[in-house]
């Protein structure tokens, strides 16, 4: 029995088919509000395949890479024919996910196994890891951030695990009347005729907001943990440095780095950015956004 379902997100489609496979509603969840049923010929950036079986896969040899987050591991591979094999487990020893994607980035299958924290890891790292890559020659970004809407516009705090995005995020929506949470772990930023933009998606980390949603973006600030509250726009080389270590991007491929280089120059030429040394209180969330509405160009 074969499944597809057509998304779109950051106003990019994409499908994802299943063969004799069954995706539970709580496994798709996150991304019921981005459904949709318009679809034209080769306007997908991307098909995903989930199968079942994820047994007896092949040994791969030639590895790019091994990487390690809070939720799981990673390891890429080559394969002779210039397409990429990913191999996800949620610990040191059990796969349980192995993705292979095209060349072009334009199909991929995915096996998939485990319990149901592993099926959602791996569902959710195999279709992140295929939109960036797909996605980036768009002028489009995923970005490690938590987003807040005010008066129809987005603002983006990023910073290392940890710094407190959330947590500033929150004090804005407690501290700002009439602000909501856009996205809280992985907005996509999309440049369109000139104007940024930032959409929610449905990827938020551990906060449920899945906001099917595009807004101009206000402002990009880049928080650092302090004992004191001190906002400094950036310009130059020091807006791009704030932004590089929050967009996912495969570094070490030429064409993607450079596809993800063009579009944070176009960004920060655009939008205002901002370092934040910050506490983590109501009094640092209204100093920020004090300073971003009043440099505001959208």
């Amino acid at each position: 029995m074969n499944d597809c379902h057509l998304y779109c997100v950051g106003g990019h489609l994409f499908a994802v088919e299943s063969q004799n496979v069954i995706l539970s509603e709580k496994e798709l969840e996150s991304y019921a509000p981005f459904l949709t049923d318009y679809c034209s010929e080769g306007s997908s950036i991307f098909t995903l395949t989930i199968l079942a079986e994820i047994n007896n896969l092949p040994h791969v040899e030639n590895k790019i890479t091994e990487l390690q987050d809070e939720n799981g591991y990673m390891s890429l591979f080559s394969l002779p024919n210039g397409a990429i094999s990913i191999h996800l487990s949620t610990n040191t020893d059990d796969e349980c996910c192995r993705l292979h994607i095209s060349q072009d980035y334009r199909i991929a299958k995915a096996w998939i196994g485990g319990t149901y924290r592993e099926r959602r890891y791996a569902l959710d790292t195999a279709l992140m890891l295929l939109y960036t890559f797909a996605s980036s020659k768009y002028n489009t970004l995923m970005l490690h951030a938590s987003t807040v809407e005010y008066d129809s516009n987005g603002y983006l705090f990023l910073g290392k695990s940890g710094t407190g995005k959330s947590t500033h995020s929150r004090l804005w929506i407690e501290s700002i009347n009439g602000s909501t949470l856009l996205n809280d772990d992985n907005p996509i930023v999309r440049i369109i005729d000139g104007t940024v933009y930032v959409y929610g998606s449905p990827w938020s980390g551990k906060t449920c907001c899945y906001r099917n949603r595009r807004i101009p973006v206000g402002g990009i600030v880049r928080l650092q943990q302090a004992p004191y509250n001190k906002i400094t726009p950036l310009t130059g080389i020091n807006a791009y440095a704030s932004l590089l270590p929050s967009c996912s991007c495969m570094k070490w491929n030429h064409e993607m780095a450079e596809a993800i280089h063009s579009t944070i120059s176009k960004v920060i030429e655009k939008v205002p950015i901002y370092s934040f040394e910050c506490l983590p209180n109501k009094d640092a969330a209204k100093l920020c956004f004090a300073e971003l509405r009043s440099n505001h160009k959208v």
